[in-house]
């Protein structure tokens, strides 16, 4: 084997499990691990996907290898499709779950595993949740005495949702709409005793947050 065919070997070795997880994260917006417990992570997963492909490499080896086929050119037409199983099957597999994690569905943390979210922010955050938060802000000139009333889920012009920045990334706050408080911080409540809207949305740096109130359900009932 000659240098060039070692480098495909070992490329081919640990790109599936690369691709899962890059799908995988690409969902959930959060990278749960430093480098050498990725590292793991991608051995393990290619080690999975490799054995699931087992017989297709063995079949690709005898048939195509052994005799050079792939190694001297000019490649059969008839197996330009052998590497789209090693690359389709990750990435699908990876995005499913990703999903899965992002929506918090029991079975996908069960495939996924227990693992923490790096921050509690992440945690809060990464699974799409819809609440009410009320925020302080570190600067009482800014909001209604420094306090910004917001809503975390899909704006109801179905154009934008929130957004929170996932690990490693700096953290930072959107809140697609904001809603009207009193100088308490206290929300303002309409006629349906539910907040008033300024269909105004919001975007904050957790440097400038100096606490975070998480409201499930509506407020003032």
């Amino acid at each position: 084997m000659n240098t060039f065919e070692a480098l495909a070997v070992t490329v081919i070795a640990v790109l599936p499990g690369a691709l899962y997880i890059f799908a995988a994260e690409r969902q959930t917006g959060i990278t749960r691990a430093g480098l050498a417990d990725r590292a793991l992570r991608v051995a393990a997963v290619s080690a999975f996907f490799h054995f699931v492909l087992a017989p297709l490499t063995v079949w690709l080896y005898q048939s195509a290898w052994a005799d050079g086929r792939l190694t001297r050119p000019p490649v059969p037409w008839t197996l330009w499709w052998a590497p789209l199983p090693y690359l389709v099957l990750p990435l699908l597999a990876g995005s499913v779950v990703g999903t899965g994690i992002r929506r918090n569905r029991g079975w996908a943390l069960r495939v996924n595993g227990r693992t923490p979210e790096p921050r509690a922010w992440d945690a809060l955050f990464g699974h799409q949740p819809s609440l009410w938060l009320r925020l302080r802000l570190k600067d009482t000139a800014g909001g209604c005495n420094g306090w910004v009333l917001g809503a975390f889920a899909r704006d109801a012009r179905g154009s934008l949702d929130s957004r929170a920045s996932g690990y490693p990334e700096p953290q930072d706050l959107y809140l697609c709409d904001t809603a009207i408080c009193n100088e308490d911080g206290l929300f303002v409540l309409g006629a349906d005793q539910r907040p008033q809207l300024r269909n105004i949305g919001i975007l904050i740096s957790r440097e400038e947050i100096s606490f975070m109130e998480v409201i499930w359900g509506e407020p003032g009932t």
